[in-house]
C-alpha cells in the first residue's frame, strides 16, 4: 500500500472485486480529472485524460471510467467504482455538499 494514502477495509474489497491495484489508484489519481461533490473528492479517469502513449497500452486504456472517491479532508480512499458509459454524468448529477 501507498504509505501517504489511506485505504478503507471498503476501498480495499472494491479493489479486489474490480481487480485495480494500487499502481492503478495512483496512475487514475495522477492523470484524471478531479471533481468535489458530496463532501468527498471523486477523481474519474476519462479516456481523453489518458496520455496519447499510453492509450495502446490495454493495462491503461482498460482504466477508462474508473473513479476513486477521496475523503476531502484526508488522502483516504473510500471506494473505487466502475462505469465506462456514464460515470461522469453520475458524478455530475450529485448534489453539492456544504458544511
Amino acid at each position: 500500500m501507498n504509505p501517504t494514502i489511506i485505504y478503507t477495509d471498503h476501498a480495499i474489497k472494491r479493489m479486489a472485486q474490480r481487480n485495480v491495484s494500487e499502481k492503478q489508484i495512483s496512475f487514475i489519481l495522477q492523470y484524471g480529472y478531479a471533481v468535489h461533490r458530496a463532501g468527498a473528492v471523486l477523481v474519474s479517469l476519462r479516456d481523453k485524460d489518458i496520455p496519447k502513449k499510453l492509450r495502446a497500452n490495454n493495462q491503461f486504456a482498460r482504466l477508462a471510467g474508473t473513479t476513486v472517491v477521496l475523503s476531502r479532508e484526508e488522502p483516504i480512499i473510500l471506494t473505487v467504482w466502475r462505469n465506462r458509459d456514464k460515470g461522469l454524468q453520475h458524478i455530475r448529477q450529485k448534489s453539492r455538499f456544504s458544511y
